[in-house]
């Protein structure tokens, strides 16, 4: 891969925002199916029969003179507290702190603001989608981990990392396809050595980004790196691009 089959228009901070965006809006949709399955089963609850109330001392349905008794020996239901539905309790907080990011872009009054944010990264300035971008991954690793989902990552098993020479890069397939960036993770020194993230040292850097900024985790359009290894697309799968 060379500077030359890269995109000029795009830096690593805003393919690193455009993609936390994509994953956010999977994740964002897994929480949304949860909290609509929550609020139909708790429909169907409150439709059930109400269980009777039953003696506390005898355990009978009627009446044995007892003050815990029901009073005359009449059956009497008994109510059932209201059930929180916490998947949308998480979801109304994911909306909110996603609509305080979209203000950070002068975003406001819309139906979806991560579209919206989505829309607008590219006229950003890098700095605003470093800023982001972090923002974005925060919010989107906070409703994974509730919800125990992982984001979509292809291993692409046939191409070093023209950083690091490490065979460890992942296509990032959440979102459009040409949204799909491929991203290294690094390498672990011989003999169960610390892991060494594979980071951008600025210009001159093996990566070839333009606007490459040194410390910056290395992320590249999906094409770049695909089209310089014969051309190989992942599926939207999770099946291994070979």
């Amino acid at each position: 891969m060379t500077p030359s089959s890269l995109r000029s228009t795009v830096t690593p901070h805003h393919l690193h925002a455009t993609a936390a965006a994509w994953s956010l809006a999977d994740a964002r949709q897994h929480l949304a199916q949860l909290a609509d399955d929550e609020a139909a089963q708790i429909a169907a609850e409150a439709r059930e029969e109400p269980a009777l109330l039953r003696s506390t001392v005898y355990g009978s349905r009627h009446g044995s003179g007892s003050h815990s008794d029901p009073v005359g020996g009449m059956l009497a239901t008994a109510t059932r507290p209201e059930r929180r539905n916490r998947w949308a309790e998480m979801s109304a907080r994911a909306e909110r702190r996603i609509t305080g990011i979209a203000a950070m872009l002068r975003i406001d009054g819309v139906l979806d603001p991560l579209a919206c944010i989505i829309a607008a990264l590219p006229g950003t300035l890098p700095g605003t989608a470093a800023v982001v971008a972090k923002h974005l991954q925060d919010e989107d690793r906070w409703i994974r981990e509730a919800i125990g989902i992982a984001a979509l990552r292809v291993p692409i098993l046939h191409a070093p990392c023209p950083a690091c020479r490490c065979r460890t890069l992942h296509v990032q397939a959440e979102g459009p396809r040409e949204a799909w960036t491929v991203v290294c993770d690094g390498s672990w020194e011989p003999g169960g050595g610390p892991h060494r993230p594979c980071l951008c040292t600025g210009a001159g850097c093996p990566c070839g980004m333009p606007g490459a900024v040194e410390g910056v985790a290395h992320i590249w359009p999906r094409d770049a790196v695909l089209g310089a290894v014969a051309g190989a697309v992942p599926s939207t799968t999770r099946s291994e691009v070979r």
